[in-house]
């Protein structure tokens, strides 16, 4: 049974001229969540924002895919302060709680962004985190003593740090050195960004990220520099990239406790990346794990990057980092921007078991980059194959044929057609695929011996990239600090 206040508010709005449709969903307190729910996006919704200017309440709408310029409001209103309402505030001015603000606040004069009227029918809140409220965007002019405005800024249009240039941030974890399917599908897009010169790129060994399971602090020491060490093998350069440890921009941990502040122990109890992790390790179910994202959001925001690339299996994460940015914005008037997968120019580098993607955490799986031809040539012979070619493709050959298409395309045909004749011998195409993996790595290995003898050099990349994050990092922490009245 739909709640009485909301019954009163929908009956209100119809007394407005405002004909309205009431959608039920469970308790949510998130837009994302509850566009995603009823099977809607945030371009279908819109917030009520309450905000503070001078000594004045008002009321703000916006759609949620867009961002409130305070600088376009000051100017159109000719005040000199501005800020989003506290949630004491808000549940005075308005008598609901945060989550629920309605498109209509009576005694309260109500400014709508012109975009609002770009979708014909609109989302927002009822007063209860159970009901959707559903209208024409153009009755919404029919609130009294509305004015129609152009107040905000699209969030794809954001600028990070007020440059032209955007800014990448991307992170792994100390866990291993950097396997091929690391070098294929992140690295070598990387190297891409970092070269075409439209990207500022951050480059971060989450070592931190790595003690929040178990983990054996002897190799944690030593696989971190191997990871720097794979990197600048590779073709990544220090000068034109910032390659950092987690640990040693301790404003990180500063910044994921403040952010802390903002995000509910129940939205990081339901992420099904936390509920994996303690399935994974049911002795180790610490306040580290569960507030793993928080300090995800921290690592990409702290430099106000935009754009993160990581895999799919990522994207709840940046949905969180996402949630704390509007939270931040909102509550607090800072600027991050809602980060975003970002696609980079690599391939999808199938496991070698022949099931899944290459990961280090998965056994038998992956090929190191520093791997030999007589260790690789094991590895892919070990690759599961049928006892006789012909037919439906296992799991197996279809991976080694994608071995074969990354690493000898001109080949491809020819082995294709000796399986379909049943004239195939796997072990022959298993060996050239081998060899043909060793002879991409061998430059990546020969550079990498040089570069690892260089331990000096080494350092000093390690040391010059902390220095270099540590300058963004402390205006980021002192602005968040001033704005939420720390300084």
């Amino acid at each position: 049974m739909t709640d009485k206040i909301v019954l009163d508010y929908c009956k209100k709005m119809e007394e407005l001229g405002i004909k309205n449709k009431v959608l039920e969903h469970p308790p949510l307190v998130e837009a994302a969540q509850v566009v995603n729910h009823l099977g809607y996006t945030l371009d279908d919704s819109v917030a009520t924002l309450i905000m503070k200017a001078d000594d004045d309440f008002i009321a703000v709408l916006r759609r949620d895919v867009t961002k409130i310029s305070f600088k376009k409001i000051k100017k159109l209103l000719g005040i000199e302060s501005l800020r989003i309402a506290t949630p004491e505030e808000f549940s005075k001015v308005t008598g609901l709680e945060i989550g629920t603000a309605r498109f209509y606040v009576p005694n309260l004069k109500t400014y709508i962004d012109k975009e609002v009227f770009g979708k014909k029918y609109i989302l927002g809140g009822t007063g209860s985190l159970n009901y959707t409220f559903q209208c024409l965007s153009e009755d919404l002019k029919k609130l009294p003593g509305v004015e129609v405005v152009d107040v905000t800024v699209p969030i794809e249009q954001e600028k990070s740090h007020s440059t032209s240039v955007k800014r990448v941030f991307s992170g792994i974890r100390a866990t291993g050195r950097l396997h091929l399917g690391n070098y294929l599908g992140a690295v070598k897009g990387f190297l891409e960004l970092e070269k075409s010169g439209e990207y500022e790129t951050v480059y971060c060994v989450v070592d931190v990220h790595s003690i929040t399971t178990p983990y054996d602090k002897n190799a944690l020491a030593k696989n971190k520099r191997e990871i720097i060490i794979d990197y600048l093998a590779a073709g990544l350069d220090p000068k034109k990239s910032i390659i950092i440890y987690q640990s040693e921009v301790p404003e990180h941990i500063e910044l994921a406790f403040y952010f802390s502040s903002v995000v509910t122990i129940a939205r990081m109890q339901h992420l099904p990346t936390y509920k994996d992790k303690v399935k994974q390790h049911p002795d180790a179910n610490t306040m580290a794990l569960l507030n793993y994202p928080v300090l995800m959001a921290s690592d990409i925001l702290i430099y106000k990057a935009g754009l993160v690339p990581v895999g799919i299996d990522q994207e709840p994460h940046l949905e969180v980092a996402r949630e704390i940015a509007r939270k931040m914005n909102q509550l607090y008037g800072t600027d991050f921007p809602e980060p975003v997968r970002f696609a980079t120019k690599g391939e999808y580098i199938p496991s070698l078991t022949g099931e899944g993607k290459m990961s280090k955490t998965v056994v038998n799986s992956f090929i190191n980059l520093t791997d030999s031809l007589e260790k690789i040539r094991k590895k892919i012979r070990s690759v599961p194959t049928a006892t006789a070619a012909g037919g439906e493709m296992s799991p197996g050959l279809k991976t080694l044929f994608i071995f074969a298409q990354l690493f000898i395309p001109s080949e491809v045909e020819g082995f294709k057609k000796s399986y379909q004749d049943k004239s195939l011998q796997f072990v022959e195409l298993k060996d050239r695929i081998a060899e043909a993996i060793y002879k991409e790595l061998k430059p990546f290995q020969e550079r990498r011996a040089k570069i690892s003898a260089d331990q000096k050099y080494v350092d000093e990349v390690i040391r010059d990239g902390a220095e270099r994050a540590h300058r963004i990092a402390r205006e980021t922490v002192k602005e968040v600090k001033h704005k939420m009245g720390l300084l």
